[in-house]
């Protein structure tokens, strides 16, 4: 058997290794649901940061790379649709290994002015027969200094578009929010290839607030004035996105998107998670329980937006058939969360093969 290995094709005994791969991330997969999901995610990253600094190629996945679209929107260039949401990496420090497995973006935070713990535990709960989840994080985050201290440092490792998510601090009052949302803007400038203007979390109070009609305009007037300041100083444009909420109903969403084009927002994310209650906790759902409304909410703002706007599609992708629909239906990039918790990097394949 030995002697017959010596004589196998260099195909041969990569495609052996690719398997064999599959099989111990599956297996990992199956261990790590044993544990609570905030320590399975944290055990998780560390384990990629590991891997990653043993070989930098160890995660890669086989895309194929004649089959790869890249798009280019506003001087970035994404090797591929597929990119990983906010949420996962809220520190800034696993960005450059997540990015390793075959993202072709990846968004980090979201971060806040202030370093916050987020709400009390238990905050997530697997909702395993629909393979979602539901959390209460709110925010959980060290703060957009030492965020933007761990990208500083790591960034040189990483090849893709970073995405940075900035927020409102728990305790900021609504009136004062778009104080905090100038502040993280600022700081986090130089280093974004994009940010995302996150006002759409249904886990921090009142929130979704910002997208009424008594605060949209003036917090985005207030970074709009921001944003032609840091133009002038960085000498560069950083697109900035508007993540959406896929409670809005049909008007209210039409709404938001077209103040927000008048102000000069480049693109939509599409969606955040939605509301609901799943055995006590009260909080965002993601998954494939949240693909109907997410596909819905793209559909709306496909019917309004122009070509030189990017809408990115996010919330219910775990299968090809999904990433292909969203692609029909107007989305340029989309993004996937809690698809790759429950599938780890094997997804990026089975979507892009």
């Amino acid at each position: 058997m030995l002697l017959s290995a010596m004589f196998l094709t260099t195909n041969q005994f990569f495609l052996i290794m690719q398997r064999l791969k599959s099989i111990i991330i599956r297996f990992l997969i199956s261990i790590l649901r044993l544990f609570p999901p905030e320590a399975s995610s944290l055990i998780s990253l560390k384990s990629i940061n590991f891997l990653y600094s043993l070989n930098e190629n160890i995660l890669k996945s086989n895309i194929n790379k004649r089959k790869k679209k890249g798009i280019t929107f506003r001087g970035l260039n994404f090797s591929h649709p597929l990119g990983l949401a906010a949420g996962f990496d809220k520190e800034g420090k696993y960005f450059h290994a997540l990015g390793s497995i075959g993202f072709s973006f990846v968004e980090v935070g979201t971060f806040t002015p202030k370093p916050q713990k987020g709400n009390d535990k238990p905050r997530i709960k697997r909702i395993l027969e629909h393979n979602s989840l539901i959390n209460r994080l709110g925010f959980n985050n060290p703060g957009i200094d030492a965020g933007l201290t761990n990208i500083k440092y790591l960034k040189k490792n990483y090849a893709g578009v970073l995405g940075i998510s900035i927020g409102k601090n728990k305790f900021t009052s609504l009136d004062e929010a778009h104080r905090d949302y100038v502040f993280c803007l600022r700081k986090s400038y130089e280093l974004a290839d994009y940010i995302a203007i996150n006002i759409s979390s249904p886990n921090t109070i009142d929130l979704r607030q910002l997208s009424s009609k008594d605060y949209i305009d003036n917090l985005l007037e207030n970074l709009f004035e921001e944003l032609e300041k840091l133009v002038k100083t960085h000498k560069k444009i950083v697109p900035i996105f508007l993540k959406l909420s896929p409670d809005e109903n049909s008007a209210e969403l039409k709404r938001i998107i077209n103040v927000s084009i008048e102000r000069g927002v480049a693109g939509f994310i599409i969606s955040n998670s939605m509301a609901g209650n799943y055995q006590n906790i009260q909080g965002g759902i993601s998954g494939e329980l949240l693909r109907e409304r997410s596909i819905e909410a793209l559909k709306i703002a496909n019917s309004i937006i122009t070509k030189k706007h990017l809408l990115i599609s996010s919330g219910g992708i775990s299968r090809k058939s999904d990433l292909e629909e969203r692609l029909d239906n107007g989305a340029s990039l989309a993004q996937i969360y809690t698809g790759f918790v429950y599938k780890g990097p094997s997804i990026l394949e089975e979507l892009l093969n």
